[in-house]
């Protein structure tokens, strides 16, 4: 791109520069705390969980960490070593390359485990949306290895003009996959409905989790886009890509939050059984497992009557896959 095509809409300032990153990394430190709580909360809410989940997210929080150090870092070389120093403003240290090459496998990794759901959720009911879903992780997974590699061949950031498309390609795709997927999996939870009442309304909490995380990642990364495009001599659109890693890690781990908890089995719950009424039925308590249990929905759609139970295969195996 031309050196005349990148025209900023404001100068270069303290508060533009220096504040932008300091508030950046305030609010990336802000969101890996609530990361952590979730990561957390995962591993006690669901120790039954399948183990690519579990390693999912240990996976994405070292990630997270490592992507907090170089954010402080990078904040610190620019706010107390270059202190007074404009020029070292205009330079791009190591740190902003290497968060922007954890940033593009964070969202990677996160695109992936949802094209994944959506694949499964696709495969049942035979929906040519999963392969649209597919092609476009793919798209955003060479331009993503593309920005991550480019990085490295700049050193100020009056250079970044000549990789400006390959950031805009990168962060425009990473937008699109976020709508698609998105809109994917509401059509395919959607159809998921049966005529179960509470799991017909915990499907609509996950879409509506859905659209809402979908609509958060999306939104920053236009604002990435469109802070570098029009405000090119800032850190504005640095110090929103501090907070994207944090967002989609955030996202993934919370959607995984979201499902139902079943409480694990008590220790002293045999005697307590043991010691019911004989006219009491006996009482029936599930472990977690990576998807709503098959067993939680025959329990609430059993009738009172010794008739066989509805056909629950269809909401089985869609749960399954969420």
């Amino acid at each position: 791109m031309p050196t005349e095509a990148l025209i900023s809409l404001a100068n270069q300032s303290v508060n533009n520069t220096v504040g932008a990153i300091i508030l950046g990394g305030v609010g990336a430190s802000i969101l890996f705390g609530i990361t952590t709580l979730q990561a957390y909360w995962y591993y006690h809410a669901y120790p039954s969980d399948s183990r690519l989940h579990k390693c999912a997210v240990a996976i994405l929080w070292i990630l997270d960490v490592l992507h907090l150090a170089l954010v402080v870092q990078a904040v610190y070389v620019y706010t107390v070593e270059g202190f007074a120093d404009v020029s070292r403003l205009s330079q791009v240290i190591l740190s902003v390359k290497l968060e922007v090459t954890v940033n593009v496998i964070v969202v990677l990794m996160v695109h992936s485990l949802y094209a994944s759901r959506v694949w499964l959720l696709g495969g049942y009911h035979h929906g040519a949306l999963r392969y649209i879903v597919g092609f476009v992780v793919l798209a955003g997974s060479a331009a993503g290895t593309l920005l991550a590699a480019r990085v490295y061949s700049v050193h100020t950031f009056t250079e970044f003009e000549h990789i400006s498309w390959t950031l805009n390609v990168a962060l425009a795709t990473s937008t699109t996959i976020d709508f698609i997927i998105a809109i994917a999996m509401c059509y395919y939870l959607s159809k998921s409905k049966g005529s179960i009442t509470r799991l017909n309304s915990r499907i609509s909490t996950i879409i509506q989790f859905t659209l809402s995380s979908g609509l958060v990642t999306a939104a920053c990364s236009l604002a990435t886009m469109f802070s570098y495009i029009l405000l090119p001599d800032t850190f504005i659109f640095l110090a929103l890509s501090f907070l994207l890693t944090q967002l989609y890690v955030g996202s993934f781990v919370s959607m995984l939050n979201s499902r139902e908890r079943k409480s694990p089995r008590s220790p002293g719950l045999e005697e307590y059984t043991a010691s019911l009424p004989s006219w009491q039925p006996p009482i029936k308590l599930y472990p977690a497992s990576s998807s709503w249990s098959p067993q939680s929905a025959e329990s609430m759609a059993t009738p009172t009557s010794p008739q066989e139970p509805p056909n629950l295969s269809p909401l089985r195996t869609s749960f399954h896959a969420i």
